[in-house]
């Protein structure tokens, strides 16, 4: 038997061995600002635009709600993205490529005319990349490579950029929004994207430890290598953070595991991309400013970020299915307090509520897929998995906008979006981690 990720003798690109920290807290870094930019834009900023880009292109909240669908172009393309990721090199080109495409991206969305385009542009083309440089995805596959024993922490700092995106890019697009206008707000995003994310991709984004020598964790090699050793002397007693079984997808979709976990995350994403695509127009319809429903969405970020560092360190002590449990029926609940409420403080305690509770979802469903299938073959099971979950959470904005044009009000849609977290719930609590497919042998 040997241990996953065995010490590496290849020759690192540049010394990363020379500087006072692990080098793997730079690839947090990049994917933090992965999801501060795919978030904070297509999952907070979104919803300032609904209301002015709804009136000026002369088309109904259902019509504008369908850019969401728009998403599901990139679907076929996530398993082989999912494929690149595992690929020695694969991440740095992949994201330095999508990061140049997104700011063009957002460039043409402030050219628009008719809403076609904006469903080519936005839709389509910063939807494949939104997807691909999300949490699910790249943060997702690199990060359970870089670290095993801080995993919880890890993806949960990494995923405080998406809250940073709604506490920071959100309201600077509604100011933005307010001031010079939709079509200036989306070319400010495109050149920001161009001038910060792309050249810092370019230089530092890296695959795993091995590629330039390292371990996992920063972990020196003789600590790596008595790891292996204790693990081939004793299989009942290995020490899991050191060693994980490297499941392979057609190995994982054989297991209940898989399906219910996707389940869980299918239907948190369908309640938080619904929520967020949608609560600033909500909080309008109930007679609330721009600048009401702005502080509102902030807090409801800034208390996200706390969440995600408290069960992201509850996943590292206690079984990721509890922890998952434990945010989404939670989440579910306080959703409810944006459907009664009806003034500003009403909705700031819904914001705190829920930002406590649905903050958490992001890291610890990715520690649950590491929990359950190792990180050697991430990026393919998570390509494999990603794309139902994206389906859900493309498809419900304009369910919910739909049903607004229905019944004339979003209480009946934000209801269901908080039964639907509670299910989710409820099927991740239910599975249990599976077992190895075929013996672990020496």
């Amino acid at each position: 038997m040997t241990a996953e990720n065995p010490p590496q003798t290849r020759r690192a690109p540049f010394p990363v061995r020379n500087i006072p920290f692990f080098y793997g807290w730079v690839i947090l870094g990049i994917t933090f600002f992965c999801n501060t930019v795919t978030a904070g834009i297509d999952g907070y900023a979104i919803s300032f635009f609904v209301v002015p880009m709804s009136e000026d292109l002369g088309v109904s909240r259902a019509e504008f709600s369908a850019i969401s669908l728009f998403r599901l172009i990139a679907i076929p393309a996530v398993p082989v993205i999912g494929l690149l990721l595992d690929m020695r090199g694969g991440p740095r080109l992949v994201v330095t490529v999508a990061s140049i495409v997104a700011g063009l991206a957002l460039i043409a969305s402030s050219l628009t005319q008719e809403v076609w385009q904006f469903y080519l542009a936005f839709g389509v083309v910063f939807g494949i990349v939104s997807v691909t440089l999300s949490w699910q995805l790249l943060g997702a596959a690199i990060l359970a490579k870089w670290f095993v024993r801080m995993r919880g922490r890890v993806f949960a700092i990494s995923t405080i950029g998406i809250s940073t995106g709604g506490f920071v890019i959100a309201p600077i697009a509604g100011l933005l929004i307010d001031s010079i206008g939709w079509r200036g707000a989306w070319l400010i995003l495109g050149i920001g994207i161009l001038v910060t994310l792309t050249p810092f991709a370019a230089m530092f984004m890296r695959r795993q430890p091995s590629d330039v020598s390292l371990q996992p964790d920063g972990i020196s090699e003789s600590e790596a290598t008595g790891n292996a050793e204790a693990v081939q002397g004793d299989v009942a007693t290995q020490d899991e953070r050191a060693y994980e079984y490297p499941w392979r997808v057609r190995e994982a979709i054989r297991t209940v595991a898989f399906w219910a976990v996707l389940a869980g995350q299918a239907l948190g994403q369908a309640a938080l991309f619904g929520v967020l695509f949608h609560q600033v127009a909500y909080m309008q319809d109930k007679g609330l400013s721009v600048t009401d429903a702005t502080i509102v969405a902030a807090v409801l970020a800034g208390f996200a970020i706390p969440s995600k560092v408290i069960y992201g360190f509850l996943a590292e002590r206690y079984t990721p299915q509890w922890v998952m449990a434990a945010v989404m029926i939670p989440a579910g609940a306080s959703l409810m307090l944006l459907v009664v409420g009806a003034d500003r403080n009403i909705l700031i305690v819904y914001a705190i509520l829920y930002g406590l509770t649905m903050g958490g979802f992001t890291p610890v469903i990715n520690v649950v897929h590491a929990h359950f299938f190792g990180r050697e073959h991430m990026g393919a099971i998570r390509g494999a998995s990603s794309p139902v979950a994206s389906v859900a959470g493309s498809v419900s904005p304009f369910i919910v906008a739909w049903a607004w044009q229905w019944y004339g009000n979003y209480d009946v849609s934000f209801i269901a979006m908080g039964v639907v977290w509670a299910i989710g719930g409820l099927l991740v609590l239910a599975v249990r981690r599976p077992r190895a497919p075929v013996a672990v042998a020496s």
